[in-house]
């Protein structure tokens, strides 16, 4: 099982830019790093993370303009600046020719997944995908296990005997709560220590590391 952005597609740099260029455009000053890759790993409720205190009164007014503003910058910007992460395709292959299923765990919303998948299929390999848990799938996201519970259900593999790899801390601690075998990648939005303070069995670089395994 495995997150998509940042752990399959190259997304994150694209994720800065479209907050970066979102906020110009709402009239916001700029957020933080840590404030952008909250938003990141949260999906669109991420979005009181960009919104300052001094204007915590206007929140909901400013997270709706942002939102707006969001989809539009993001429709011209995400198609052709996102990649499969190099390896990807190796590795998916391999895992079906020893015989195992294939699942992706993503926080992202329904209406926005056939675009978020478009460079798996670019790429012919999203035949090879078993299932997708998006986040209107479960009643809770990550870090909350369930996502994954959901996928290995789908997937008819109990938790212990699969493995989740993920490019945040979220994605560690559900990998963890779930009883996973969890595995972080340096790809995404979150550094070695950070992954490595939230409990994984193995951090690696990327996802082609793995291919070796099998």
């Amino acid at each position: 099982m495995f997150d998509l952005d940042g752990t399959l597609i190259d997304s994150i740099p694209t994720y800065f830019r479209i907050a970066e260029a979102m906020l110009d455009e709402v009239g916001l000053p700029q957020a933080p790093r840590e404030a952008v890759a909250a938003m990141i790993k949260e999906g669109l409720t991420g979005f009181r993370h960009l919104i300052p205190e001094s204007m915590a009164e206007r929140r909901e007014e400013l997270i709706e303009a942002c939102m707006r503003a969001g989809r539009e910058i993001s429709a011209r910007l995400y198609p052709d600046s996102v990649d499969l992460i190099s390896g990807v395709r190796a590795l998916f292959h391999r895992l079906k020719e020893v015989g195992l299923r294939i699942g992706i765990v993503t926080a992202s919303h329904m209406q926005f997944i056939e675009r978020k998948l478009s460079p798996l299929k670019e790429a012919g390999i999203h035949g090879l995908i078993d299932t997708v848990i998006v986040l209107e799938d479960t009643a809770a996201k990550k870090p909350d296990p369930e996502p994954l519970t959901a996928c290995a259900r789908r997937l008819g593999v109990e938790e212990g005997r699969s493995v989740y790899v993920g490019d945040a801390d979220v994605d560690m601690v559900a990998g963890r709560q779930a009883g996973t075998f969890t595995i972080g990648v340096l790809t995404g939005v979150d550094d070695y220590e950070t992954l490595a303070a939230n409990g994984p069995d193995l951090i690696v670089s990327s996802v082609r590391d793995l291919i070796p395994w099998f």
